[in-house]
């Protein structure tokens, strides 16, 4: 570490990413404590026991550097407080390892927008530490999966044979006529959310399962709903294009009514699935050349909006949501 990083103080995006990291980091450690006490699959719980030290490696280095600098170490989430010891297995194994693949990818990308956005010296060379073990383990995660038969490829395309440029405006149409056949990009972000929402699916319904709140409890299947109607909407779109989409078969759930986490984690949970898919519609938007496309992304923002809205409501109601860093009010 440079002297110069001992003396100049962190900034706010700095401040933030580290905060989000450790409150992220928190949520994978309380998953993966119930996966790894009801997984029967010993490759995948191998899996899961590498999963659990990186996060814990993660996590004590971010609470140490808090220290450094006086900052509060948040609450967050303990495994003590917030996961149920011995609960009844409510997700399968091959769940699990696909929800640690899903992790790992949200690790890169955030470990990655958090180095762009730092500046001082020790803390870009944590981020990049971090992309590093995280793309270390997301390759482990995916050669697991393959070996087992159970990791969803991308749709396959014919290679491009020529070079080609557009020369009329019926690559933005889509509400009316023929519509022309999707791009790779597009076909790409369609699938990624496809995926995810039918992973969001699962947890809704599981976590509706056990939870005792009947406001939760409806939150949690509306949330399930909204999931269904996504993922329809993408699918319907792939079919018409003629584009498969292998799906795992696995049954994931399991018809456990023993709620294996409390209900301020799986709330934050759901919070943090609903921006995460907002962040995928975003990101599918800015890349779509087709207005039907366009406008379905936007509905899909616009809903799940108003839903994470509702979600921290009841957050806030219960005294549940943990105050993120925030710039001082200033008097005048």
């Amino acid at each position: 570490m440079s002297e110069k990083s001992e003396i100049v103080k962190l900034t706010s995006a700095e401040i933030s990413g580290l905060w989000s990291t450790y409150m992220n980091i928190n949520v994978v450690i309380c998953f993966i404590a119930h996966f790894q006490e009801t997984c029967d699959d010993p490759d995948i719980l191998e899996i899961l026991k590498e999963s659990n030290q990186l996060a814990r490696k993660h996590e004590a280095e971010i609470e140490q550097l808090f220290l450094k600098e006086k900052i509060v170490i948040p609450t967050g989430f303990k495994v003590e407080k917030h996961v149920v010891s011995h609960a009844p297995k409510l997700f399968s194994d091959v769940f699990y390892i696909q929800s640690v693949l899903q992790m790992s990818q949200f690790g890169v990308a955030t470990h990655t927008a958090n180095l762009t956005m730092s500046a001082r010296e020790d803390i870009r060379k944590m981020f990049k530490q971090y992309i590093d073990d995280v793309s270390d383990f997301y390759n482990k995660v995916v050669n697991c999966m393959q070996e087992k038969g159970i990791y969803i490829r991308m749709p396959s395309m014919n290679y491009p044979s020529e070079v080609d440029f557009i020369n009329k405006d019926s690559i933005l149409t889509g509400w009316f006529g023929r519509r022309r056949p999707l791009l790779a990009m597009e076909v790409t972000h369609l699938a990624l959310n496809a995926i995810q929402n039918n992973m969001g699916k699962v947890i809704c319904t599981g976590f509706s399962q056990v939870t005792k709140d009947r406001e939760i409890q409806n939150y949690f299947l509306r949330g399930k709903q909204l999931c269904k109607q996504i993922s329809t909407s993408v699918y319907d779109i792939l079919e018409e294009n003629d584009v498969p989409l292998g799906m795992s078969s696995d049954q994931s759930l399991t018809k456990s009514t023993v709620a294996p986490f409390s209900e301020q984690f799986m709330l934050y949970v759901i919070g943090i699935l609903s921006g995460l898919g907002i962040a995928g519609y975003g990101a599918g938007l800015s890349t779509t050349m087709r207005r039907d496309i366009s406008a379905m992304y936007a509905s899909f923002i616009t809903k799940t909006g108003a839903f994470v809205e509702d979600g921290l409501n009841l957050m806030i109601e219960r005294e549940w949501m943990e105050q993120p860093p925030k710039i001082a009010e200033r008097e005048g």
